[in-house]
């Protein structure tokens, strides 16, 4: 069952190794909008990954759910948990690269960094981020994608 809706954003902004394809671009399997051609058979990557805005919906308290304009389809960033604990990503949909400072979404990361979490704010592929802390605003430089498309700060290496 897919408990995405018509949102698809996921599908374009991350890479996924087991098809070759590249964060930034549509996926073949993608019917935009729609959802997964081959959802029964997505790939691991895919069956295991769940936005912020899709883990909030399961919570059992309503308001402690994202925002529908939160949905990644409709605020043009898609949230997910970084490897580091204490880092929020905020994936920008391309041709979308300032819809993180749109008034719900900045109120949400403004919310995150009030609480004490970092977000890393950028495009797919870009060679900087945008990491925003108690501290403010500063730029990092990211890695070269890997072979499974992730990027690292160097300040991480």
């Amino acid at each position: 069952m897919n408990h995405c809706g018509t949102c698809t954003a996921c599908c374009r902004v991350f890479h996924i190794p087991e098809f070759n394809k590249p964060a930034g671009k549509w996926c073949d399997h993608c019917d935009i909008g729609k959802g997964c051609k081959i959802y029964e058979a997505r790939p691991k990557a895919c069956r295991e990954f769940a936005c912020l805005w899709l883990q909030s919906q399961t919570r059992e308290n309503p308001h402690e759910r994202l925002a529908p304009e939160l949905r990644p389809d409709r605020s043009k960033v898609v949230l997910s948990p970084s490897t580091n604990p204490n880092i929020i990503g905020a994936t920008t949909m391309p041709g979308a690269p300032d819809a993180w400072n749109r008034p719900a979404m900045y109120a949400f990361l403004a919310s995150l960094v009030e609480r004490g979490l970092g977000v890393a704010i950028g495009r797919p592929l870009a060679a900087t981020h945008l990491k925003w802390t108690r501290k403010g605003f500063t730029e990092v430089e990211m890695t070269p994608p890997d072979e499974n498309g992730m990027q690292w700060s160097k300040e991480d290496e």
